[in-house]
């Protein structure tokens, strides 16, 4: 990719991500301001840096890529790896305590919240994990798998574990029930 193509795609990605639209005019006075104001915009700006990068033929790039992802997480604590495709319009609710395998491959308009995992189990075989477009992975999500297919226009809902496929179309939630237990009462002896 020419160092033009790749200025271009950039550009793209932060007027989609950042500035809220490609139609839009670029401004980089507009773009700096939005993520002055925003960690969830600067986070986007240099990630979206070191993903472009990444894609370079060349080593030196790639490299600095990699040392740039890695700033990057230690900074926001969000770890996207870099092997991970993803597409145009991601957007990140409260950059904390979110990871995305490199194995990931996620279509446009994907938006996911706080502590939030997309990995692997690790095991022998292929693997990769499929988000269709438009998906909404909610706070304190887990999806885990060595091949996962995530269907477009699906909403995971909070604190939702998804280690199988989910068609087109759905919402996917874990039932959780909860308990309350008095601190004073005596326990229970079963005979």
């Amino acid at each position: 990719m020419s160092l033009l193509a790749a200025l271009r795609q950039l550009k793209r990605y932060w007027c989609i991500e950042i500035l809220g639209s490609e139609s839009k005019s670029f401004s980089w006075r507009r773009v700096r301001q939005k993520c002055k104001r925003s960690n969830r915009y600067a986070y986007l700006f240099w990630f979206r840096i070191a993903y472009v990068m990444n894609q370079s033929r060349s080593s030196f790039w790639r490299r600095r890529a990699k040392l740039l992802n890695e700033r990057l997480s230690r900074r926001f604590n969000v770890e996207i790896m870099l092997g991970a495709e993803v597409g145009e319009g991601l957007w990140i609710a409260h950059p904390t305590g979110i990871v995305i395998s490199a194995y990931a491959r996620i279509g446009s308009n994907f938006r996911i919240w706080q502590n939030c995992t997309v990995g692997i189990k690790g095991g022998e075989g292929q693997k990769i994990i499929r988000i269709g477009n438009n998906v909404r992975l909610s706070a304190h999500s887990c999806i885990i798998g060595d091949v996962i297919r995530i269907g477009d226009n699906v909403t995971i809902g909070a604190m939702s574990f998804v280690n199988r496929d989910i068609p087109d179309d759905c919402l996917y939630y874990t039932r959780k029930t909860g308990e309350s237990l008095s601190r004073n009462a005596e326990p229970s002896v079963a005979a």
